[in-house]
């Protein structure tokens, strides 16, 4: 398999570095307007053939030529809103297959309108597929298999700060975001998304159709694992409540709830205030407590798909967490990227079209791959209930 990435930012360069997983990849051709970065970062691959080309994504023509060579192009030029659809189009040009990690809800939307385009052209596009849309999605999907009826999702992501005390000598470098000044230095892209998606109305699905929500306003607690633990998140302007619906029959409700440690600012920024209008209020209840596995691993981040409805004629809650370990060597946040290109450059009979995660790949298939190279990339011998543990309530009196 042949693969450009278009992007070599954090997401691009971290989706490649998890595909050396992968038997099969033949080579990785590395497109940015920084040829330096994108030649510095070809050198560090371990792949048969590596190389970078500069490239300017507005150029479409230029896109489209370097698309030809390849059998897959994964795209990680954010922000969506301003750069996904061109980049699509040129893809489809092409006649290649396509992966992105699209963000954003509105250019969800944009993008799968690109559906019927992609299918005459015989090109499978898969967008969404990162951590956060991306992996949430085939936690909902796998879930909702397991209902017989399913009422709503909510898709949850919070982010902390890694534990000090169990960071490798010299890692704390690497997550020093004190401020969102820091972060907006280290990721122009992700800050610039997480303002829109703080901004004004957002997609949600209300009453079993497409309807908005203030953005950051209200929300609510997710459990982790320790040191982690209870966590605050507020509803977000994300993909998943755009494209859950088409795939799932979802009666009532779905939307997307994120938290870190900016909240403050990005409220202020995206909204005009600071304060949530409606405040949380902790639920009191005892908090999840993790399987034995996950109790020294130092959690810090994570990720859960909630997922309300009836199973054998009894009203459920089944909540199915991702977590972030301390000792995870990326894999967490990049192993989407890269199931998601090996899955479509190499699943025979994938239909054509533009399509979400859940739209497109098995269960099966995915978590046997995100099982596999997170265990081989941390050397952990995690089942696949213990990697994503689903925790069933029964909510009927």
């Amino acid at each position: 398999m042949k693969v450009l990435l278009i992007g070599a930012g954090m997401m691009g360069r971290g989706g490649v570095r998890a595909l050396e997983h992968f038997d099969g990849i033949e080579s990785v051709t590395v497109a940015d307007l920084n040829v330096e970065a994108a030649q510095e970062f070809a050198d560090s691959l371990n792949f048969p053939e590596t190389n970078a080309v500069q490239l300017d994504v507005t150029d479409t023509d230029k896109v489209t030529e370097l698309a030809k060579d390849v059998d897959v192009v994964f795209n990680a030029v954010g922000p969506f809103v301003k750069f996904g659809v061109p980049i699509l189009r040129a893809v489809i040009a092409a006649g290649t297959d396509y992966v992105d990690v699209c963000d954003d809800g509105d250019a969800t939307i944009d993008l799968l309108g690109l559906h019927d385009e992609a299918k005459e052209a015989g090109v499978t596009a898969l967008i969404t597929m990162g951590q956060t849309p991306g992996i949430a999605n085939m936690q909902a999907k796998y879930v909702s298999e397991m209902l017989d009826e399913v009422d709503s999702i909510k898709i949850a992501w919070a982010v902390g700060t890694p534990p000090a005390d169990m960071l490798p000598d010299g890692a704390a470098d690497a997550y020093d975001f004190e401020t969102a000044e820091d972060f907006k230095k280290a990721s122009p892209a992700g800050w610039d998304h997480l303002v829109h998606s703080a901004t004004g109305e957002i997609p949600v699905w209300k009453d079993g159709k497409a309807s908005t929500m203030p953005a950051w306003d209200s929300g609510e607690y997710v459990d982790f694992a320790a040191p982690f633990g209870r966590t605050h998140t507020y509803y977000v302007g994300h993909p998943e409540p755009v494209t859950l619906p088409r795939y799932i029959d979802i009666k009532d409700f779905a939307a997307c709830l994120g938290g870190n440690k900016f909240h403050e600012e990005l409220r202020l920024e995206g909204r005009g205030y600071s304060d949530p209008k409606e405040p949380l209020v902790d639920p009191g209840t005892p908090v999840w407590q993790a399987p034995e596995k996950w109790l020294d691993k130092g959690v810090w981040q994570g990720q859960a798909a909630i997922v309300e409805g009836t199973k054998d004629g009894k009203k459920v809650r089944y909540t199915n967490r991702h977590q972030c370990s301390v000792y995870d060597e990326g894999i967490y946040t990049f192993a989407g990227q890269a199931i998601g290109i090996y899955l479509v450059g190499t699943t025979k009979d994938l239909p054509a079209g533009v399509y979400a995660p859940e739209g497109l790949l098995s269960t099966d298939d995915f978590f046997r791959e995100l099982v596999r190279i997170t265990n081989a990339a941390n050397d952990w011998d995690f089942t696949l209930d213990e990697l994503v543990p689903t925790q069933k309530e029964v909510l009927d009196n």
